[in-house]
């Protein structure tokens, strides 16, 4: 692909042994839950969302299979999925795991997903028969970023440029708000809002986007004075680099892209033979661990035309573990 980079990496079978705890030794696998399970909307519009929910296997020892069980309110239904089986048993949906990712080391985790016509989050779930909670206890790395800022806009008021968003929600919570121009960052805020005095005449695109307690943020939402004509793409984001694993995740990082007016995000695409999932991140994002096989990630920046740069691309292939043969019964 023109214009794209390539990087790859190979984790050797020591480190995947640890990674997918294929190479415990000193006790044998038993019954465990899978006692959390964490929901977020990855995205939404007026009439639907796309709904992502992570199985974390919390016990000390590893799961070989999972199932979800939970239900939608009234006017809120399940139009497609991925990354489980589901079926409907009476008002409840149930997703149980494709056998490729039913197995989950500990503290490993992974997760599904689906388009659902309606607004409705889920109510009533269960996995492996307990109760879902969010995975907001701090044993596990806080790798979801808020959403966007709904209703950007912007008001003249007392002779002052107001600058105002709806408030963004987040798995454990939005800690403020960053605003910035193509120049850079103006303010941070915990409101909705911020005043500044009116720009000279001409055109002005600003961005606002949400940060949690653990600095991830959302893409930007766009407030523009004036009218921007904008048909070129941001530059490609550059020294791009994969590390990890850490609790299950694999972190990806590079270096910012540049643009005409305003970069506003960057979208985060996981490919490969063992998963596709597409997020959207700032300046970093995480991918989760599924055990071995091949990881390609491609990232590229868009701005506030949602004209796309060239992307990028890193990838990893995870060798599996090798099979360890049982141990002699001792005489």
């Amino acid at each position: 692909m023109n214009g794209s980079r390539s990087s790859w990496a190979r984790v050797g079978t020591l480190t995947v042994a640890l990674l997918i705890g294929a190479a415990t030794v000193g006790f044998a696998p038993t019954a465990a839950h899978a006692a959390i399970a964490h929901f977020v909307k990855e995205s939404e519009w007026s009439d639907g969302y796309v709904g992502k929910l992570t199985v974390h296997n919390n016990a000390p020892v590893p799961i070989t299979s999972w199932r979800v069980d939970l239900e939608l309110p009234a006017g809120t239904s399940i139009s497609s999925h991925w990354n489980a089986e589901l079926t409907r048993v009476g008002t409840r949906y149930v997703f149980q795991d494709l056998g490729w990712n039913g197995t989950l080391a500990a503290g490993a985790t992974t997760s599904f997903g689906w388009i659902a016509s309606g607004v409705g989050s889920p109510v009533h779930c269960l996995v492996d028969n307990q109760p879902c909670a969010p995975d907001d206890d701090g044993t596990g790395p806080d790798v979801d970023p808020p959403t966007i800022p709904a209703n950007p806009r912007h008001t003249f008021e007392n002779q002052q440029l107001n600058l105002r968003w709806d408030a963004s929600t987040d798995n454990r919570g939005v800690v403020g708000y960053d605003i910035f121009s193509h120049s850079g960052q103006l303010a941070t805020t915990t409101g909705t809002s911020h005043t500044m005095p009116p720009p000279p005449p001409g055109v002005f695109v600003f961005g606002v986007r949400a940060v949690d307690a653990a600095g991830n943020s959302s893409p930007f939402a766009i407030i523009t004075i004036g009218d921007v004509p904008d048909d070129e793409p941001p530059t490609a984001p550059s020294r791009l680099r994969l590390t990890g694993p850490r609790d299950g995740h694999y972190q990806i990082t590079w270096d910012p892209s540049d643009d005409n007016v305003l970069v506003a995000g960057y979208e985060v695409q996981q490919m490969g033979t063992v998963s596709a999932v597409t997020l959207v991140g700032d300046t970093f994002a995480y991918g989760e661990s599924r055990g071995y096989g091949t990881y390609l990630f491609r990232v590229r920046a868009f701005d506030s035309a949602g004209n796309f740069s060239a992307p990028v691309h890193v990838g990893i292939a995870v060798d599996p573990a090798p099979s360890i043969p049982p141990t002699p019964p001792t005489p």
